[in-house]
C-alpha cells in the first residue's frame, strides 16, 4: 500500500485525509495551513484554547502533525526525507512548490476544475461566475508553475442552476475522497499515465478583488443571481448606491410591478427598518438590514 504525506485545509484536506484511510493506504503526517499562517507561540495557544478544525481532525485520527514554517523549508526537507513517503498529496494549498521539495518526492494536487481551464485562484467563483455549464476536478503532477503540471485523472462536474460556490465546493471536495483513493490505487499497480495539458485551452482565474464583489445592477436578473451565488461564502457582496457601499447578506428578489417599471436603476423603492428595495435592470432586489 502506498505511503503518503497530505499538504493542505479545509474540506479538501479532510477529503483526501478520508479517502486514503479508505482505500487502505497509509498516511505518514499531515502538513496544515496553520503552520504557514501563526507563528510557533501564537499556534502554540491556539490549538489549546482555539484548535482549528484541520487540528481537530488530524488529532482525532491520530496522524502526526508535521512541524514546519513552509513546504520549502529546510524543516520540512527534513520531515519528508525521515518518512519517506511514496507520494505527496495536496489540497487547497497557496505556496508554490520549489525544486528543492519536487525533486525528492513526487507531489500531486487535487485542483477543482478542469485542467487546462480554470488554472489558478478561487476556480469555485469562476466557474459559476463566467456561466459555466460544467467544471470538474484534476490530480495532476506539481511543477514549479501553478496548475500546469500532467494530469493523472480526471472528473467532470455538473454546475446545477442555482450552484453557489459553497455546494460547488462540497461537490469537488467529495469527489476528491474518491478520486483519492484511485490515484493512489493506480500508482500501487503502475498504472498511471499521466497526460500533458493542452496549452490552447489554458485559461488563468485571478484572486477576488474589490472588483468582483461589487454587483452591478444594471446587467439581467439572471447575471446578478448568478454573481451573488458565485460569491457564497468566499466574499461579502456590495451594491453602490448614492456614493455608499451597501453590503447584501440576505436578499430575495421582485418582479418589476407597474409602479416600478419606470424607475431608473439603483432608484430606491421602499426603506424601512427592515429592508430597502433597489430597482435593477428587470426586477427588484429587496435586501435585508
Amino acid at each position: 500500500m502506498a505511503k503518503v504525506v497530505i499538504i493542505g485545509y479545509g474540506q479538501m484536506l479532510y477529503s483526501l485525509i478520508e479517502g486514503v484511510i479508505s482505500a487502505n493506504h497509509t498516511i505518514l503526517g499531515v502538513f496544515r495551513n496553520d503552520r504557514i499562517r501563526y507563528n510557533k507561540f501564537e499556534l502554540f495557544f491556539k490549538d489549546i484554547f482555539n484548535p482549528s478544525k484541520d487540528y481537530t481532525n488530524i488529532k482525532s485520527k491520530k496522524l502526526y502533525d508535521i512541524k514546519a514554517k513552509s513546504v520549502n523549508s529546510p524543516e520540512f526537507i527534513e520531515e519528508i526525507k525521515k518518512l519517506n513517503p511514496d507520494l505527496i498529496m495536496v489540497g487547497s494549498w497557496a505556496e508554490k512548490f520549489k525544486k528543492n521539495i519536487l525533486n525528492l518526492v513526487p507531489c500531486i494536487n487535487f485542483h477543482p476544475s478542469l485542467l487546462p481551464k480554470n488554472r489558478g485562484a478561487n476556480p469555485y467563483f469562476w466557474a459559476i461566475y463566467l456561466n459555466q455549464k460544467v467544471t470538474g476536478l484534476t490530480v495532476h503532477y506539481m511543477d514549479e508553475r501553478f496548475d500546469r503540471g500532467d494530469i493523472i485523472l480526471q472528473e467532470a462536474i455538473t454546475i446545477d442552476e442555482l450552484e453557489t460556490g459553497k455546494s460547488l465546493k462540497d461537490k469537488a471536495t467529495k469527489l476528491a475522497k474518491v478520486l483519492a483513493g484511485d490515484v493512489l490505487n493506480q500508482f500501487d499497480n503502475g498504472q498511471i499515465q499521466p497526460i500533458k495539458q493542452n496549452e490552447e485551452f489554458a485559461t488563468y482565474e485571478k484572486q477576488l478583488t474589490d472588483r468582483e464583489v461589487i454587483i452591478d445592477l444594471n446587467k439581467p436578473k439572471e447575471d446578478v443571481s448568478r454573481h451573488l451565488r458565485a460569491l457564497y461564502p468566499w466574499a461579502d457582496p456590495y451594491v453602490k448606491v448614492f456614493r455608499h457601499y451597501l453590503k447584501i447578506e440576505k436578499y430575495e428578489f421582485l418582479e418589476v410591478d407597474e409602479s416600478s417599471e419606470n424607475k431608473k436603476t439603483y432608484e430606491i423603492i421602499e426603506n424601512n427598518k427592515k429592508y430597502f428595495i433597489l430597482k435593477g435592470s428587470d426586477f427588484l432586489i429587496k435586501i435585508y438590514k
